[in-house]
């Protein structure tokens, strides 16, 4: 089931990823910009419970494989130089690295919500840049089964959840009206929710057509959590890979 589930996902997941569609013709009047995208990652999640430090990395094979659910996408809308984008993502994985005697089963159920506000600040015939602010929320359900022949077995069941400010760069510059490179990137935290947040990514773009637009790139998603009560835990997620994206364009 699990295969097929991964499966399903690989054919129609709607990603957290963003697209950096960015088109330098977007600030002539109201626009509503959807983008769907496939990131098919790799992940690294790193953590300290109870004292004791645990890792756990996962290939694409493994989210392939192990992703339960996935659901996620973009929207933007803007007026003039002005631009509100909201990206939401849901996801569940269940992964098991090592043996029975010494590995580490982790569940976990993940979800995050990104408003932005934008401003473009310059625009010259086929570039454009953009600054933006917002928040990032995420929430984690964690549960894992820690076995070590040497540390002995633990057992983390925990929920994370924190809010980070977040300020971001957005680059778009075309070489013709049909291809383009797009960069984005993001940088929050600083220890008000997590204690470092990141999110980089870069893109090729090819526009299909007024409405439409391909991209593909490479993307970075990172986080560091550290808990402040009694409990001192600390959880650290990178995500990265290649991702594809399809940018659907209403003026």
């Amino acid at each position: 089931m699990k295969r097929i589930s991964g499966f399903l996902v690989f054919l129609t997941v709607v990603s957290l990823v963003f697209c950096n569609l960015s088109v330098a013709g977007e600030n002539d009047g109201f626009y509503t910009a959807l983008r769907l995208g496939y990131f098919p990652y790799t992940a690294d999640i790193e953590g300290t419970a109870g004292g004791r430090d645990f890792d756990t990395e996962a290939d694409l094979s493994d989210i392939m494989d192990e992703t339960e659910t996935l659901l996620g996408g973009e929207i933007e809308i803007g007026k003039g130089r002005f631009f509100l984008n909201f990206t939401g993502f849901f996801q569940e994985i269940e992964t098991t690295k090592g043996s029975s005697t010494n590995g580490a089963k982790i569940v976990s159920s993940e979800t995050g919500l990104n408003p932005m506000l934008g401003y473009r600040v310059y625009q010259q015939g086929l570039s454009a840049f953009d600054v933006m602010a917002g928040i990032y929320y995420v929430k984690i359900d964690l549960e894992a089964d820690i076995n070590s022949t040497t540390l002995g077995d633990i057992t983390v069941d925990r929920d994370v959840n924190f809010t980070d400010p977040m300020i971001g760069l957005r680059g778009y510059h075309g070489f013709n009206k049909k291809f383009g490179l797009g960069a984005t990137v993001k940088v929050g935290g600083f220890g008000v929710g997590s204690e470092s947040h990141y999110d980089v990514s870069a893109n090729l773009v090819y526009h299909i057509n007024e409405m439409f637009a391909l991209s593909g790139g490479y993307r970075v998603w990172s986080w560091e959590y550290e808990d402040r009560d009694a409990t001192v835990s600390k959880l650290e997620q990178t995500l990265s890979g290649p991702f594809l994206g399809l940018q659907i364009m209403f003026r």
